[in-house]
């Protein structure tokens, strides 16, 4: 005598179907990203610049570089975990860039002030001098700079608590 296994099959696949429903369900009520790093890129006409700024103004790391890239070099730069990185590119037709705002912000947080004051300081002996901030939400709590493209990087005295 031959079974049909159909009617095995086809349980199998309505309980499957309704455990991934109720999955898809979950996620849509509670989000999550699953990325494990992520990168700001901008473009600039002063790379150079830019890159000393960042380096050895603000002290984030050289995570990589490269140079004519179908008219393009590049500077990848973070912090010592690796895990949130800036990048900056220019074209070799230096074309014309985007005006920052003065709420365009890169917010570093220091949660030691030994840390922060050197980082002001090492920014004020390059001679980048703190600027005044749009919001007032940002005064006596951290400096902000403008680097050489006029971005704004505000360090702050604290750590960030949601």
């Amino acid at each position: 005598m031959k079974r049909s296994i159909l009617p095995l099959t086809s349980l199998g696949l309505l309980l499957l179907t309704a455990s991934c429903k109720s999955e898809l369900k979950e996620i849509k009520r509670n989000p999550t990203i699953e990325a494990v790093q992520f990168r700001i890129a901008r473009p600039t006409n002063n790379i150079s610049e830019v890159g000393r700024f960042y380096k050895e103004g603000i002290g984030l790391e050289e995570l990589g570089s490269f140079s004519g890239h179908d008219g393009y070099d590049g500077l990848m730069l973070g912090l010592p975990d690796s895990q949130h990185h800036l990048e900056f590119t220019q074209h070799v037709d230096a074309a014309p860039l985007p005006e920052p705002t003065k709420e365009n912000l890169l917010v570093l947080y220091f949660d030691d002030p030994l840390k922060y004051e050197l980082a002001n300081k090492r920014l004020q002996d390059m001679n980048y001098h703190p600027v005044a901030p749009e919001n007032p939400y940002w005064k006596g709590k951290s400096e902000m700079y403008e680097d050489p493209d006029r971005w704004r990087v505000v360090l702050f005295n604290g750590v960030y608590k949601p």
